[in-house]
């Protein structure tokens, strides 16, 4: 099971509007980025109320972290069209929905199925980074036992928000608004 916030989302159509908005990327966050620090492509820290690697939560203050390696799913993947906010209809956590084009899709299934066999392998669960901007917004975990083979054919992804404003200000910043 994808958790944190990672869930699948129904796509809602799909295509470029020529919309430009931050950059999206998905990246397998054990074998891509590096450890919290101080230098680094990507940050994180609050308002988001966990970042990877980081023991303290919420997290005092803002890390950052080296990319060693290519996203599996860029802007290009993504449907700038389809970003919205919504709220889970029984706990009422908002969230963002991103749809993704096929060629996100499969480049989801291939992050997802990776942090699967290398979470069996390991006997651990791995995660995907999910980044918006140069920020790290969410690190679910794969749970390999669950999905064995990863997450193929996923419409789209759904990032859970720290608040309302999170959310609107996350939709917008992938708009491009």
């Amino acid at each position: 099971m994808v958790l944190a916030g990672l869930l699948l989302a129904a796509c809602l159509g799909c295509g470029d509007d020529g919309r430009t908005g931050e950059e999206f990327a998905v990246y397998h966050l054990e074998a891509a980025l590096g450890p919290p620090g101080e230098t680094g492509k990507l940050r994180c820290g609050p308002e988001r109320t966990a970042c990877p690697g980081v023991v303290a939560q919420p997290p005092p203050r803002t890390f950052r972290y080296a990319v060693h390696a290519a996203p599996a799913v860029t802007s290009d993947g993504i449907d700038r069209s389809t970003v919205q906010r919504g709220s889970d209809s029984q706990t009422g956590a908002p969230f963002v929905t991103v749809a993704l084009t096929p060629e996100g899709s499969e480049g989801f299934a291939r992050v997802t199925r990776t942090a699967a066999r290398t979470g069996a392998r390991d006997q651990g669960w791995h995660h995907v980074a999910v980044v918006v901007g140069d920020e790290i917004v969410a690190f679910p975990e794969v749970d390999f036992d669950a999905y064995p083979d990863g997450i193929p054919d996923a419409p789209g992804i759904q990032i859970a928000a720290t608040s309302d404003a999170d959310a609107r200000e996350l939709v917008r910043r992938l708009r491009g608004e």
